[in-house]
């Protein structure tokens, strides 16, 4: 199934490779490189999926997940936090267990394919 992915960090390297990544599969992915950008164009279109880094300038990876979570338009849809941090880092499971995030490692990010395609499905 095609997805419409938002995809936002700050490191362009991780852009190219999610793009590529999720690319390969048929998803339409959409970059942005910081939360401000991530949050402005969620004003403008529904993606089928966000995933954000979540230490990023201006707006963070919080600000992303909170503002799909405040919005009706967008609050069901499957939010998926990547992060360098420890999974039990107390600021993580904060915003995990407040947004609902799916947390990626950093360093499985060639894994998102597979966790998109099945968010895709299980939102079907």
């Amino acid at each position: 199934t095609m997805a419409s992915v938002l995809f936002a960090d700050d490191d362009a390297d991780i852009r190219a490779l999610a793009s590529q990544l999720l690319g390969r599969r048929g998803h339409h992915v959409i970059t942005v490189g910081d939360g401000s950008e991530a949050i402005m164009l969620l004003s403008e279109f529904i993606p089928d999926m966000v995933i954000t880094d979540l230490n990023m300038p201006q707006q963070d990876g919080y600000a992303v997940c909170c503002a799909v979570r405040e919005s009706p338009r967008l609050r069901n849809i499957p939010l998926v936090l990547i992060t360098a941090l420890p999974e039990d880092d107390v600021r993580v499971l904060q915003i995990v267990s407040e947004s609902r995030a799916i947390l990626l490692a950093k360093t499985d990010i060639v894994s998102l394919p597979d966790l998109a395609d099945q968010l895709v499905s299980s939102a079907a």
